[in-house]
């Protein structure tokens, strides 16, 4: 199409082609095309003007692609209420090259949770996990965000620490104008809802998701476990008789009962205004509160396995587990912005998130040694909360030549609170169907994890015109500093010997009368646990750069940052104690990165990048200190010897814009990575992990995307079709791995003692030489069909989501060798309806979800020599909801 033109226009649309990263939309030119524009401008007879013609390519490319140089995907809120995903972590298993485990963490093209980090508005986050230095993402509810975007290629304004890729949480922005939503939701699994399942009664306000103070430990107690003096060296036993009464004389924390598990229900209030003080000042507010109960029971198998001789793989224990988990979430957010003389925003944030876990589990099964079966009863309380306090500003300084400065400080702190975890353990030693309380497997724990982050930071921009070309001149700085505190007191009876009779008493019987027996409890410090750690790390960093449009159509982003960083983790028998302090990991770096983006024909678009990242051992790797998971029942404990893996990173994407959010991109990656860190078994009776460092690795994969709006009009020329759409999304990663290392290699590890010294270890006693890393799944597939009635405000979405088996758990070849512990991630398929109705004056959304379909079931195993044992297993269910939101 042509359209005749001035020179002042063209002049106008020649800048706008410059300033945009990959070109101009087409409808800059003529609103009622659908197609991309040629616009050729004629000059008149006059031998001073010229004939000039501007092609403008990339009609569809989307602002969030020609906003960045680099590799990225976007979820907003409109994806959130399509798929139906009510957490970050379930809304993130959608994007290409992206699986999630635990339902909580995401690994990014085969690079597990430790390659990847999340930001908060651009803030790095603590976590309150034990287990991992990144936040857990399902705490974060959809309903308070706006968007999400996951950066798979490196830029230097980001964290050096950049493995797999950065996630990006951003909050719901200050509104424009005012409203309020209110929304309600029922829920329900076919394996726990409307049926029996295990319980506790615990404290009054557990459905609230805070502990009323039952299961706090008594002060007077916690300053003698925090010295150490709790045990029978430091106290008598009529001294310790007192503190014991107080740690067992409530029966709602001991005893476990079966009890009608009802649905789940869901609550959440997000409402915005909007205030113009003045021509140069608005104000706007915006809240949000959310509350979710949910009952989550599991029925399966789990244990650890051994090679017995040569090649006979036998089960170290494996057995029934039965668990009942009921899940209080409740958020909630507070943001105010201020729009200042047109060319500066102010906004501050506070947010908090909290998820409480009220779990029984007993697990069943036969001891190798003596033959008999055992069984162990748990009941646990745990809380994770993460809350953040955020200001930022952006600012514009037209007398500087337009410079741009965005400006941050936050500060965020992560806890995991695990108070009274109760360990019952039993057997039935005369094979006679009864169980009888045995005193060495019986404790009650309390744990404690902090972790607290503050940040701050300044991102300059300087557009700059250099002859034809758009500059934008990039630097900045950033110093992190994140700290950790773990402890953890184990509460067992002085004489492990139970008489008979008391252990064939109900729990709180059996515990009041070894008391009055003159058994009492003692928390002595162990140099193999120790109780408490510190750690620390801090970085300060600094970047430059530039991001340069060479030609309407090619754009360029080079730069480099420096990061100074140290990190220590001390280790003490208990709090009060001296310490041992690791090895200090002290690094300098420089980090090079660079992209190159080419709209070289109409709507096709290449991108290529080049970048070198690190990434840190994390907290929980280089303490010594044995922590259990109670999600998986693992134990693991830290090798303060470890050291930083560098990576260096090849990118390309290929993207074809055939319409409006339509496209087909294929990329590739390339990664090599040097001193990885890898999980692996080792020889501990029950399910233990350490840490290694790898010498070499490579991973490599293709990624495809293709998303398609197909109108029903097309088909069937009825009118009644033409607001009905069929929306087609998809995508497949398919990824490589391998671990390597020379023969001769050693290993250093470290036992679970933290002034244990050096020790080396053959590398093929870990890792099999030329192994996959652990977490790298071959295959990824995501498809979404939809149907959409735009007149009647409707849609309708079939999800899949597949992801191939990957290790969890690497091998070990010392004592009871153990071969590598294999997942299975569960294959899901989704079906979401929601649906805009007006009834009695009020603007309402109906939300239908059914999830797990297939009835997947979550499976972790080990096999060899065409053996398999099972390692953790249970069924999912299939679960239902309904949900209703009313907007003011």
């Amino acid at each position: 199409m042509h359209v005749r033109l001035s020179h002042g226009v063209v002049a106008l649309l020649a800048t706008t082609a410059l300033s945009a990263p990959a070109a101009v939309y087409a409808q800059d030119v003529v609103e009622t095309t659908n197609e991309p524009a040629e616009t050729t401008t004629e000059s008149s007879s006059d031998d001073t003007l010229r004939q000039e013609a501007i092609v403008i390519r990339g009609a569809f490319i989307p602002d969030e692609k020609r906003e960045t140089s680099e590799i990225s995907s976007l979820l907003d809120a409109g994806d959130f209420s399509v798929q139906g995903d009510s957490d970050v972590a379930g809304a993130l298993r959608r994007v290409t090259g992206v699986s999630v485990a635990d339902s909580k963490f995401v690994y990014v093209r085969g690079l597990n949770e430790r390659y990847s980090s999340s930001t908060l508005n651009g803030s790095p986050l603590p976590s309150p996990e034990p287990l991992r230095r990144v936040a857990p993402l399902d705490l974060f509810p959809t309903s308070v965000l706006e968007s999400l975007i996951v950066q798979k290629t490196y830029s230097p304004e980001y964290s050096a620490e950049f493995g797999g890729g950065n996630v990006d949480i951003r909050t719901k922005a200050v509104p424009q104008d005012n409203f309020l939503t209110i929304g309600g939701s029922l829920s329900g699994n076919t394996e726990t809802s409307f049926q029996d399942g295990l319980l506790y009664d615990g404290g009054d306000s557990d459905w609230t998701g805070f502990d009323d103070g039952t299961r706090e430990l008594p002060s007077d107690l916690e300053t003698l476990v925090n010295f150490g003096e709790f045990n029978t060296a430091d106290l008598t036993s009529a001294e310790r008789l007192p503190f014991s009464e107080a740690l067992t004389n409530n029966s709602s924390l001991l005893v476990a009962q079966q009890g009608y598990v009802g649905p789940d229900v869901g609550l959440s209030a997000t409402g915005g205004s909007r205030f113009d003080v003045s021509s140069n000042l608005s104000v706007g507010l915006l809240g949000a509160l959310s509350y979710g109960n949910e009952w989550s029971t599991k029925e399966g198998q789990s244990g650890i396995s051994f090679f017995s001789g040569t090649d006979t793989l036998n089960d170290d224990g494996v057995g029934s587990r039965l668990s009942t988990t009921n899940a209080i979430e409740t958020s909630g957010l507070a943001s105010i912005g201020f729009d200042l003389f047109n060319d500066h925003e102010v906004s501050m944030l506070g947010f908090i998130t909290r998820s409480s876990d009220k779990e029984v589990q007993t697990t069943e099964r036969i001891d190798n040694d003596s033959g008999n079966p055992e069984r162990t009863d748990s009941l646990t309380w745990i809380e994770r909360q993460l809350w953040t306090t955020q200001i930022q500003g952006e600012s514009i300084f037209p007398a500087l030549l337009d410079l741009q400065a965005n400006w941050r400080a936050s500060y965020s702190e992560a806890e995991r609170d695990a108070p009274f975890d109760l360990q019952a353990g039993y057997s039935d030693n005369d094979l006679d169907g009864i169980f009888a309380l045995q005193g060495g497997d019986t404790r009650i724990r309390y744990s404690n994890i902090l972790d607290d982050t503050t940040d701050v930071g300044i991102d300059l921009k300087l557009p700059l015109t250099v002859g034809s070309v758009l500059l934008d001149l990039k630097g900045g700085y950033a110093y992190v500093e994140k700290d950790r505190r773990t402890s953890s007191a184990d509460f067992r009876f002085d004489n492990t010997v139970f008489p008979s009779d008391i252990q064939l008493q109900r729990i709180d019987f059996a515990f009041n009368n070894l008391i009055q027996a003159g058994n009492t409890l003692i928390s002595p410090p162990s140099a193999l646990n120790p109780d408490y750690s510190v750690a620390t790390l801090e970085v300060d960093a600094a970047y430059a750069g530039f991001d340069a449009q060479l030609t309407t159509f090619m754009r360029v982003a080079l730069g480099v940052r420096y990061e100074d960083s140290i990190q220590v983790v001390e280790t003490r028998a208990f709090q009060n104690a001296e310490g041992t302090i690791s090895d200090p990991i002290e690094e300098s770096r420089w980090l090079p990165a660079a992209t190159l983006t080419w709209n070289f024909a109409d709507d096709l678009q290449l991108r290529v990048g080049y970048s070198e990242t690190v990434t840190r051992p994390q907290f929980r790797e280089l303490s010594p200190t044995f922590f259990e998971n109670q999600d998986t029942d693992v134990g693991y404990f830290g090798n303060r010897y470890l050291v930083d893996a560098e990576l260096s990173n090849y990118d390309a994407r290929l993207e074809y814009y055939f319409g409006r959010d339509q496209f087909i991109t294929v990329g590739g990656f390339y990664k090599d990575l040097e001193n990885v860190i890898e999980e692996v078994l080792t020889s501990d009776e029950n399910l233990t992990t350490t840490f290694v460092n790898v010498p070499k690795a490579e991973l490599y994969g293709i990624e495809l995307e293709y998303e398609q709006i197909l109108p029903v009009s097309s088909w069937v020329n009825w009118s009644w079709f033409a607001s009905k759409d069929v929306t087609i999304k998809s995508n497949y990663t398919w990824s490589q791995s391998e671990l390597s290392y020379e023969d001769g290699t050693q290993f250093v590890f470290t036992s679970r003692t933290p002034d244990s010294s050096r020790e080396f270890g053959a590398a093929d006693l870990f890792i099999e030489n030329g192994r996959e890393m652990s977490g790298q799944s071959d295959h990824l597939v995501n498809f979404q069909i939809g149907y959409t009635d735009t007149e009647a405000g409707s849609e309708a979405n079939l999800l899949f989501n597949f992801a191939s088996e990957r290790i969890r758990f690497g091998a070990n070849a010392t004592g009871a060798r153990r071969p590598e512990v294999i997942e299975q991630p569960p294959m899901s398929l989704d079906f979401v309806y929601n649906r805009d109705f007006v009834w009695l004056d009020g603007d309402y959304s109906l939300g239908l979800k059914f999830n797990n379909l297939l009835g997947a079931e979550y499976d972790w195993y080990q096999e060899a020599n065409g053996q398999e044992v099972i390692v953790n297993n249970y069924d999912l269910g299939r679960s239902f909801s309904i949900s209703l939101k009313r907007t003011f």
